[in-house]
């Protein structure tokens, strides 16, 4: 379970054993039933952080996929230009001169395949508007059917994308952060409300008896592992790339994320590795599959588990 579930049931369990035998009881100017419903509060702060995660990652994917196709006609285009011209006539060899600046960038980041791609549209312009002017006219440059249009399509809409990246992601944080401090706060008033329970205990021996159904051990749980980012991605766009937010990992617990195919598994016992601090692959899936992942942190107190990211394989 996460860290505010676990809160969520030791605030169960101290509400439980105050109406039985405390019920008047008032801690910090709240009463049980206003600790539960702290408790409870905690369940739609946790839904909007796991909404946020799910729009997060979608927007992470959705900027790698334009990435990825950008990368695509980048280096296909070229290739398909060559194809069109000869360098033995010298109008041509001139157009071909025109791709050198384009092989002169390496797009392996966003910000490099959209130079490479400013670059490539400029020279497949002259070249379709030479080519367009022969006799007879000879069509654009393509590859797999897609031209020069689709790759401005595709550079224009990029930078939507990375925004859309940043903001889903102060979104997340903020969720993950209003999900943190509401847990601990339901945290500390329930230990106040153990404490007081103790204090009457002393002159109620039943009352001590039944303190001992109260957990006091999940404020000790290994703290969650956080999941930074989950992307489709690999040579083949198949695998599922994990990385970890910093400061998070626990070496001295067991570390494992878990995962489960939709419609194949039933649960996550059949998928789990140990988590590589520096991230892990997944995978090879299959073009329209959906998998649920989550970690798992486990040491001496106990096992906690981290909430569950959902990515579709889409087809590139």
């Amino acid at each position: 379970m996460e860290y505010h579930q676990a809160i969520q049931n030791r605030a169960g369990q101290t509400v439980a054993v105050t109406n039985k035998y405390v019920p008047t009881l008032i801690v910090s100017g709240v009463n049980s039933a206003g600790l539960l419903a702290q408790s409870q509060a905690l369940d739609p702060l946790a839904q909007k952080r796991d909404n946020a995660s799910a729009a997060a990652i979608a927007a992470a994917n959705a900027e790698n996929l334009g990435y990825a196709a950008i990368r695509a006609l980048t280096v296909s285009l070229p290739h398909a230009a060559e194809g069109e011209l000869s360098d033995s006539i010298p109008a041509e060899s001139a157009l071909l001169d025109l791709l050198t600046p384009v092989y002169g960038v390496d797009p392996r980041t966003t910000e490099l395949a959209l130079q490479r791609g400013n670059r490539l549209v400029s020279a497949l312009t002259s070249i379709n508007t030479y080519l367009a002017g022969l006799t007879p006219p000879r069509g654009p440059v393509t590859s797999g059917g897609k031209g020069v249009a689709d790759l401005s399509a595709l550079i224009a809409a990029q930078p939507a994308l990375e925004q859309a990246v940043e903001d889903r992601g102060a979104d997340l944080t903020g969720g993950r952060n209003d999900l943190h401090t509401a847990a601990v706060g339901v945290d500390r008033l329930n230990k106040h409300f153990y404490t007081r329970l103790q204090s009457e205990g002393r002159t109620n021996p039943d009352l001590a008896n039944a303190l001992k159904q109260i957990d006091t051990g999940t404020g000790n749980l290994p703290p969650t592992l956080g999941v930074k980012s989950v992307l489709q991605g690999g040579t083949d766009h198949l695998h599922i790339l994990l990385s970890y937010d910093p400061g998070t990992f626990n070496g001295n617990a067991v570390n494992t994320v878990e995962w489960q195919v939709v419609g194949v598994d039933a649960d996550f016992t059949n998928h789990s590795v140990t988590v590589d601090p520096s991230g892990n692959v997944l995978g090879p899936f299959t073009v329209g599959q959906t998998v649920n992942l989550r970690t798992r942190v486990t040491s001496h107190t106990g096992t906690t588990l981290g909430s569950v990211r959902t990515l579709t394989i889409a087809a590139i």
